[in-house]
């Protein structure tokens, strides 16, 4: 074998070695939001509660997984999610009552390292009802009564 390809092999097997001691490469950013404020209207949802998780994960592969799915399915199968990737994600869960105002000034998730954190809003009515948040600071999020949105300085 001549030095440069002795050189080459050399190089891969430590990048190899490299990928595998630092977790294969992925080391994903920091959750920016550090406190938020939850608006529920009046009615919202036909007058029942809303289930809400936000999910932060830290692969991202099951990030993508996750952010194409609907809240319904989020929820109907969160216990086989867990069941599968318990390791890739944690989930803040909480349950929402028409008309509720609450400020969270410590969001249990800041400054973790993560691929990314999403909002899933059990509704009762079809749609996605899921965000992904990549603010940093404090987020405003509106339940209205059919959709979860955020809202903007501008909105408020």
């Amino acid at each position: 074998m001549t030095q440069g390809r002795l050189f080459s092999c050399l190089s891969a097997v430590l990048l190899g070695l490299s990928l595998v001691l630092t977790g294969c490469g992925f080391r994903g950013e920091r959750i920016g939001l550090d406190s938020l404020t939850l608006d529920v209207a009046e009615r919202a949802n036909d007058d029942t509660p809303i289930a809400v998780d936000f999910v932060v994960v830290f692969d991202s592969d099951l990030l993508k997984l996750l952010s194409e799915i609907p809240s319904k399915q989020w929820f109907a199968e969160r216990d086989q999610y867990h069941r599968d990737y318990r390791q890739l994600f944690s989930v803040w869960s909480l349950e929402l009552v028409p008309g509720q105002f609450r400020d969270v000034r410590d969001f249990p998730f800041a400054g973790d390292k993560a691929a990314g954190l999403l909002v899933f809003a059990g509704y009762n009515t079809p749609g996605a009802h899921r965000l992904r948040l990549s603010e940093s600071g404090r987020v405003w999020l509106r339940f209205d009564s059919r959709e979860m949105r955020l809202l903007t300085d501008r909105d408020r």
